[in-house]
């Protein structure tokens, strides 16, 4: 089991709030207003200072940063709920993914209300929560109870845990499938386009399946989705499959040109 607390912790938390805030620009840089509002403080550091400090940090700690101590540097900053100290431990933590172990995935969900900010769960769901599910596929209990939340961040975070499901020795397109069939009516253009992404990686392991679902789902999808994840199929399995869907939504079909 993960040890919750660690004498270096402390230190290395101080060391990023110090790096952090002498990263932040004279005046922080605007939260867009297309922002969508989250639980998490935006100090307005960038990615590029984000990843340095993360890297220096784990450099200095080297002796006394170990798995544990990074599971509990992340339990830490997730109650200070300041977005760059969170993605700073995603960093930190990801740098022992060697050493995950699957009671990890039970830490995700205790941190999953972080991921309403769509920066956070992506980095989340990719770097932490993708590979720890990969060592305890049992564990998909989580992955659908956050695919089901109103929270478009920890649907976010669904669908990038499950990635590993398809790219894993077990090859299990069908938990893949059930996820995407839980999210196939998103409207936000980043699970839209994520959701997406999953069915086509999803096609290059069993095609048959996929097939079967974006048809059998072609009435009630949202078509963009059905569209962008159909790339994959063979030409005139994806044609049929948009010929379809124009059809569903009364779109004519072309007249073809006769001759004479």
């Amino acid at each position: 089991m993960v040890k919750t607390s660690g004498p270096a912790v402390p230190a290395i938390l101080k060391e990023i709030r110090t790096a952090l805030d002498a990263a932040v620009p004279g005046k922080a840089r605007p939260v867009p207003e297309a922002r969508p509002k989250s639980s998490a403080r935006v100090l307005g550091v960038k990615p590029t200072a984000i990843r340095a400090i993360a890297r220096d940090v784990a450099t200095r700690y080297k002796a006394s940063l170990d798995y544990a101590s990074a599971v509990a540097l992340f339990d830490a900053v997730a109650l200070r709920k300041v977005q760059e100290e969170i993605l700073v431990a995603i960093d930190i933590l990801d740098r022992f993914r060697r050493d995950f172990s699957p009671s990890l995935l039970s830490h995700v969900d205790r941190w999953s209300s972080l991921a309403d900010d769509l920066e956070i769960a992506g980095a989340m769901g990719e770097r932490i929560a993708s590979p720890a599910l990969a060592l305890d596929p049992a564990k998909m209990v989580f992955v659908r109870k956050w695919a089901r939340t109103r929270s478009a961040g920890k649907r976010r975070l669904a669908v990038l845990a499950v990635g590993a499901m398809i790219s894993g020795s077990g090859r299990d397109v069908a938990s893949a499938l059930e996820i995407c069939g839980l999210l196939l009516n998103e409207e936000n253009p980043v699970l839209v386009a994520e959701v997406a992404a999953l069915l086509r990686a999803s096609t290059k392991v069993d095609a048959k399946a996929v097939q079967d679902f974006l048809f059998r789902r072609s009435i009630d999808g949202n078509p963009d989705i059905l569209r962008a994840g159909s790339e994959n199929l063979d030409a005139a399995r994806r044609a049929a499959l948009i010929a379809k869907l124009e059809a569903q939504a009364g779109i004519p079909a072309p007249v073809e040109a006769t001759e004479g």
